[in-house]
């Protein structure tokens, strides 16, 4: 279980990150912030995506703990489910809607069983 919590961390980072990217950069990132709101948006939850992609970094240390674990998997799983809820419901991302489903199930597994996950 240490291996799959470290693989999906590490996912976690790298979708995110991405996200981040496209969101900061895109065409409603930084170059449209002051044009629409639309822009502003965009910017703002791309950077905001950063503190979710960091998660895993900030837990490493302390991945095997159950106090350090409990609550950074449990942010997880309600931003990867609450993200994929708002896209089913927009409806017109359907590669949004595939990762944020991986990552809301694998975390929510991880969530389910912390306790073998935290077990040395």
């Amino acid at each position: 279980m240490k291996h799959v919590l470290a693989v999906v961390l590490v996912l976690n980072f790298l979708v995110e990150l991405l996200a981040a990217a496209s969101l900061i950069g895109g065409e409603n990132g930084i170059r449209a912030a002051g044009a629409s709101p639309a822009g502003r948006w965009s910017m703002h939850y791309g950077f905001a995506v950063i503190a979710i992609a960091s998660a895993g970094a900030w837990l490493w240390p302390r991945r095997h703990e159950l106090a350090a674990l409990t609550p950074v998997l449990g942010i997880l799983t309600t931003f990867h489910l609450a993200v994929l809820t708002s896209l089913l419901i927009a409806g017109d991302q359907p590669a949004g809607v595939a990762m944020h489903a991986l990552l809301g199930v694998l975390f929510s597994v991880l969530l389910v069983l912390r306790k073998r996950v935290a077990a040395r």
